[in-house]
């Protein structure tokens, strides 16, 4: 990824001001985890059955609270399960139903949540992503606080580092965060309280203060010794018994060894991330919050409606360093998939029913959308694509998926904001639908799961049993593309030489009615996504397949589109389009508005092709008309007829206005005229 220009404007955390009023103010948000701690003692759990098994103990703990609530559990593999009723059918995947691959994508790339959450007013810490150590390096020169140094893509808080104040550690936090990703971010570090808040449905539902790794010495054990100590303890808590201590990181800075013996009641901190995956206790505190940190928590998880249970993290400020106008706390991070045995089996405080919440929201009147069905599939292909002589203008691979859904959203009128490199959220009729690459956000992980496992998939997709296929070279290769549960296009694809390349020729015209129950068994094998091309092995698809040798051999939830858009022979087909209506339903049934204008546009305009470039332009946003250049009142200008819907021709007039990579615009007039229908683009002149 392409490294912009980091912003070092890092908030000062304010010291304390001493003041008696303010102390007192300060003082009465203190989160009593040592109280807690002290009441309590650590939770014992050494009798609990789940430690002895050899599943996974959060999908337990959901079908032992589904079984409860009288529903049936069918088990796949590769932790996808299903709990249904006689209503609903809703998948799993470990702790989570129904997520969107497309949020799952973005809560994982850390810097992208932090835009999407920062963009809708959560407080987050200033920060930046980096590709380069040197230009990393620079970023915490300047930024002269201590910072918080982590992998961009990343969970469970490997290669995570807090608490970097100096070149040497910032070295050390860069190298380990590298083992992770190839973009690391670094983030102000907030000094508080590590607070994992469980959201369901956004409504915050538990809440613990994860304590890093630490031991207190006794004046006698060793910290090795005492770690070990504390490893038995764990291993008899059903949710940390396979994450013992083993990281050391603060211990290493702080140059301490293992064999160093800690005074009595001196408390020793080993690692600088408090995860429970890197040896971290919880204390859970949920009923000590106030309602602005939990505010603030639920707001963060809104930020990813396709997530039905986020554990949104965040850093509940010191109260020394706290004061008016401040946030409670910072959300540094969230998790589409968070563990739920931590708030069932805490260190210390009461335990909090999480998977019980989780089975009666889901199974409750407002959880109907998670269920996994579809009503069957139909024919509605899509309709022809106009520019298929432009298809060197889009690019390759993940770009030209994304050029030519902006190209059909602009040409319905559809609003597109760019998040990052790879996401971007289309609105329009009241509606949003969050895309990655081609994929929108109606795509769940346990289809993208399925699909990507190839011994999976050669068991459950459907085949012909009555006509048994002697090899798979001997039938033809069709590819058919399902948007919304509609058929909207079909490719014969045929080898042309030994090697890789492919003739692609558009048949969906010729689709026999016998295909639809096929593409019905498939959709259900695979978990219903929204767009999915499915390959299907056959004979002849215009003829009945119920007489011929036929099998299924592949389903891909992120499908080629260009491969429909730009057939080598046959009609090209808009399925572009089709998807972005069947993303926003609310704008299919519209009547989508066309207007035209002229941009008369002054500066350095003409020559070095910026009439090509405005062609290009116009045509990846759906617009018609012409352009030329023009002498007006002694001033070389360029002047441009554009035909489009408004929303297409206000992106142009924003994109005209910063010019091509040549040119130079001081400004831009324009007027309305008449629509008259134009169909395609010229340069004149």
């Amino acid at each position: 990824m392409q490294n912009s220009t980091p912003d070092t404007t890092f908030q000062r955390i304010p010291e304390t001001t001493g003041n008696a009023a303010g102390e007192n103010s300060r003082m009465q948000f203190l989160l009593p985890v040592e109280q807690i701690i002290q009441r309590c003692g650590e939770n014992d759990y050494s009798s609990s059955p789940l430690l002895n098994s050899r599943d996974d103990v959060g999908i337990q703990l959901l079908c032992n609270a589904a079984a409860l609530h009288g529903l049936e559990v069918r088990y796949h593999r590769r932790l996808i399960f299903e709990v249904s009723d006689k209503q609903r059918r809703v998948v799993f995947r470990q702790n989570s139903p129904a997520n969107s691959a497309v949020y799952t994508y973005c809560a994982r790339q850390k810097h992208v949540a932090k835009r999407m959450m920062a963009e809708r007013g959560v407080p987050v810490p200033s920060g930046h992503v980096f590709e380069d150590y040197q230009r990393a390096l620079h970023f915490f020169r300047q930024a002269a606080v201590a910072v918080t140094v982590k992998p961009a893509d990343g969970s469970s808080g490997y290669g995570v580092s807090s608490g970097i104040d100096t070149e040497q550690d910032f070295a050390s936090a860069w190298k380990f965060a590298r083992e992770e990703s190839k973009n690391v971010i670094v983030e102000q570090n907030i000094f508080g309280e590590d607070i994992r808040v469980i959201v369901i449905a956004g409504k915050a539902q538990a809440a613990y203060v994860r304590v890093p790794a630490h031991v207190v010495g006794d004046g006698e054990l060793s910290i090795r010794e005492l770690v070990e100590r504390k490893n038995v303890i764990r291993r008899c808590n059903p949710s940390l018994r396979l994450d013992p201590i083993k990281r050391f990181d603060l211990l290493e800075r702080s140059g301490l060894s293992l064999d160093h013996v800690p005074a009595k009641g001196e408390n020793i901190q080993l690692t600088s991330v408090a995860n429970a995956s890197a040896g971290g206790e919880t204390v859970q505190v949920f009923d000590e919050l106030g309602a602005e940190i939990l505010e603030i928590a639920e707001r963060a998880a809104l930020c990813f409606p396709g997530l039905v249970q986020v554990g949104v993290d965040l850093i509940y400020v010191s109260p020394e360093l706290w004061k008016d106008g401040m946030p409670r706390g910072y959300v540094i991070e969230v998790n589409s998939n968070p563990g739920i045995c931590d708030s069932v089996f805490p260190s210390f405080g009461r335990s909090i029913d999480v998977p019980k919440a989780l089975i009666s929201h889901v199974f409750s009147p407002e959880g109907t959308g998670y269920s996994s069905v579809h009503s069957g599939v139909s024919v509605s292909l899509a309709g022809p694509y106009r520019y298929h002589e432009f298809e060197r203008f889009f690019g390759e691979r993940e770009q030209r998926q994304m050029m030519l859904i902006k190209q059909a959203a602009y040409g319905l009128n559809v609003d597109v904001e760019h998040i990052s490199d790879s996401v971007f959220r289309l609105t329009g009729a009241g509606e949003e639908c969050l895309f990655h690459s081609g994929m929108p956000e109606g795509v769940r992980m346990v289809s993208r799961k399925v699909t990507r496992n190839r011994e999976w998939m050669a068991a459950i997709l459907p085949v012909n049993s009555l006509y048994p296929i002697g090899e798979d070279q001997r039938l033809n290769r069709f590819r058919l593309l399902i948007v919304g549960g509609k058929l909207t296009s079909a490719l014969l694809i045929r080898p042309v030489t030994r090697g890789q390349e492919t003739k692609r020729i558009e048949v969906g015209d010729l689709v026999h009615p016998s295909v639809m129950p096929i593409l019905d068994q498939t959709l259900t094998a695979i978990f219903d996504p929204p767009v999915v091309g499915i390959d299907l092995l056959a004979v002849d698809i215009s003829s009945d397949l119920n007489y011929q040798p036929w099998k299924v051999k592949d389903a891909v939830c992120n499908p080629n589109l260009s491969w429909h858009h730009f057939p080598d022979q046959g009609i090209g087909r808009d399925v572009s389009a089709a998807l972005v209506q069947a993303s926003l339903p609310g704008i299919s049934g519209n009547s989508v508005p066309k207007i035209c204008e002229r941009f008369v546009i002054h500066g350095d305009v003409q020559g070095a092709d910026f009439r090509g470039w405005i062609k290009l332009s116009s045509v990846l946003h759906g617009v018609n008309g012409w352009v030329r250049n023009l002498p007006e009142n002694g001033e070389e200008v360029v002047e441009a007829v554009l035909e489009g819907t408004p929303v297409s021709i206000e992106a142009l007039y924003a994109l005209c206005l910063r010019g091509g990579e040549s040119a130079k615009v001081e400004s831009i007039v324009r007027q309305e005229q008449p629509c008259t229908g134009k169909l395609q683009f010229s340069v004149i002149g």
